[in-house]
């Protein structure tokens, strides 16, 4: 089979051929029909998150497409069948795991982002039926994106449900494709008026056709300002970073109201420094949150197949242009998600 694998950090993807796995006891194969290319394989590829145990690898963690094989066990799917697949495999057994929470899993196998290869491929191994979600009317280049950029803001924001509040704004900071899932599901939970900021003029305007209340530029040198003026110089009632830079993050704790969350959920660099009475109000909760769990991720998919979660903008790539996708990714130019789409 066709994969798209990387060698070394900081090199492009090399496409090759590879032998196309077997499905073992409890295993799915699942011909690929749709793998989301997210910013942090960016971060992965030129060696900024350097958390592959070895080389080479197939990345790829936002995967959606149709079962191809079952290994012996297996009764929940079979050949033909839809599904998203949820990336965020743990070892089965520890704390985190038996609750529900194998995203946190302290020996984590996550698809594309461990020893296990992931969905720049015609087929991805999927280690247990468990991980699978079916779909019935969406699209797998529409479900892909879900399993990611959908989930991980679903997440933030659930748990930040507690301190949003109608009559007190929410700031989102960064609109790349989780920030666009995130000022959505906002509007949808929460229903509180949004402040969204973003570098890029196009994005900004996509952010007011999404529902979010006031824009702002992020290259504006009076950012927290102008948000304590939107806000009465209260701040607001929780801020989410889908950046990760220490001028965003800087940003999000600054504009925060006492009684409020700062969600971090971007991986950029950046670390977040609170001071009382220095940059921070008292009672300001801080908190990184990550990817989301199969729960949460059945909830997701059920907004989005009974319309109540539309998607962003999505564009599809062929296997052969992943390179090109991660050079306009990098450059800020997809407005949205970019789907590759490696099954013929």
């Amino acid at each position: 089979m066709k994969a798209a694998r990387l060698h070394q950090y900081g090199e492009a993807l090399v496409l090759e051929e590879i032998p196309t796995p077997a499905p073992g006891p409890g295993d799915v194969l699942v011909r690929v029909d749709g793998a989301g290319f997210c910013h942090s394989d960016i971060h992965v590829i030129d060696g900024e998150i350097r958390v592959l145990p070895r080389m080479p690898l197939t990345l790829g963690h936002e995967n959606a497409g149709t079962v191809a094989a079952i290994g012996a066990g297996v009764v929940t799917v079979r050949e033909g069948d839809r599904v998203a697949v949820f990336g965020g495999w743990g070892c089965g057994t520890c704390d985190y795991c038996i609750t529900g929470h194998e995203q946190l899993c302290a020996a984590p196998e996550w698809a594309g982002l461990s020893r296990r290869d992931g969905g720049y491929a015609e087929y991805l191994l999927v280690p247990h039926e468990r991980y699978l979600v079916p779909l019935t009317t969406l699209a797998p280049e529409i479900a892909a994106p879900l399993t990611d950029a959908a989930l991980t803001p679903y997440r933030a924001i659930r748990k930040a449900l507690p301190f949003l509040q109608a009559d007190h704004p929410a700031l989102v900071i960064g609109l790349g494709g989780l920030g666009q899932y995130g000022l959505k599901l906002i509007r949808l939970l929460a229903g509180c008026p949004v402040i969204a900021v973003d570098v890029s003029p196009a994005k900004l305007a996509l952010a007011r056709e999404l529902g979010a209340t006031q824009v702002l530029d992020g290259r504006d040198a009076n950012l927290a300002a102008q948000i304590r003026d939107l806000t009465h110089g209260q701040g607001v009632a929780a801020s989410f970073d889908f950046v990760g830079s220490e001028t965003t993050l800087a940003l999000a704790i600054a504009s925060t109201r006492s009684l409020g969350k700062v969600s971090q959920i971007g991986l950029a660099g950046g670390a977040a420094r609170m001071k009382v009475l220095d940059n921070t109000r008292f009672e300001v909760l801080f908190e990184a949150t990550l990817w989301g769990t199969i729960k949460e991720l059945r909830e997701v998919i059920a907004l989005a197949e009974s319309g109540r979660l539309s998607p962003i903008p999505i564009e599809v790539a062929r296997l052969e242009q992943i390179n090109d996708v991660y050079a306009r990714l990098k450059r800020g130019d997809v407005q949205g998600r970019a789907v590759i789409q490696p099954a013929d």
